[in-house]
């Protein structure tokens, strides 16, 4: 398949796992090392199919900031091999535990189905409201952010609510930052103001929550993020 039709494919898909979704984009974008017009063009096409996956931000920046374009690519589909998010809690969530998840608001969520995989002892609930009455199993809401800056993150409208609840019910709240998903300031910001320019129909509406809701932040790796300009200009200015 041609590059152009690659990256049109993976800007059209939905109900994809950030990781996935990245890796493939990374994979194409590597091929415009010698075409910069091209590359700023196809990430802006890229964040403007999916502007709430902070992965794909955070991969289409280090993209633009890179000296080696090519091996840039190779090293964010590293970056993202081996689930992190699950290999970390599958280490720190407690022996039997209960849990419910608030999935990404990118879409494509494998948290649960993952975590179903690594470790038999673990419920995965498939409505966080069934945390809310009392257990003997230990329970833990996981809620996993799309995007997050250095006090906030994005999560699917509701978010909140479903922070508080649990809490009431004395329900611990873990968020869930998994590898590409923390931004510099400037760049979330650009992503919250993309977010609400490019509103989409087919996925959920965005709430922004304070990182202070979540007794505990679950984050494997930080890696850090360029600020390229290319992706600061105002949504008009694409």
């Amino acid at each position: 398949m041609h590059p152009i039709e690659r990256l049109r494919a993976v800007a059209r898909a939905r109900e994809v796992d950030q990781a996935l979704l990245v890796r493939e984009a990374a994979a194409v974008l590597g091929s415009f090392a010698d075409d910069l017009p091209g590359l700023v063009t196809s990430c802006r096409r890229l964040i403007d199919g999916h502007p709430t996956a902070g992965a794909l931000w955070w991969a289409c920046a280090r993209l633009l900031a890179a000296g080696d374009v090519w091996a840039e690519a190779q090293a964010i589909g590293h970056d993202l091999a081996d689930d992190p998010a699950t290999t970390a809690l599958s280490l720190d969530l407690p022996d039997g535990v209960v849990v419910a998840v608030v999935p990404d608001v990118a879409g494509g969520s494998e948290l649960a189905y993952e975590l179903n995989g690594w470790r038999d002892d673990i419920v995965v609930a498939s409505d966080p409201g069934a945390l809310h009455a009392p257990r003997d199993e230990p329970r833990v809401l996981l809620v996993e952010a799309g995007a997050a800056g250095p006090h906030r993150f994005v999560a699917p409208e509701g978010s909140a609510d479903e922070i508080a609840a649990a809490r009431d019910a004395g329900v611990p709240v873990w968020l869930v930052v998994d590898v590409g998903r923390r931004l510099p300031p400037a760049l979330f910001d650009a992503l919250l103001t993309r977010a609400a320019a490019r509103p989409d129909a087919r996925s959920p509406s965005v709430e922004v929550v304070p990182t202070a809701a979540a007794e505990r932040t679950v984050e494997p790796r930080r890696i850090d993020c360029p600020v390229p300009p290319e992706l600061l200009r105002s949504p008009g200015g694409w």
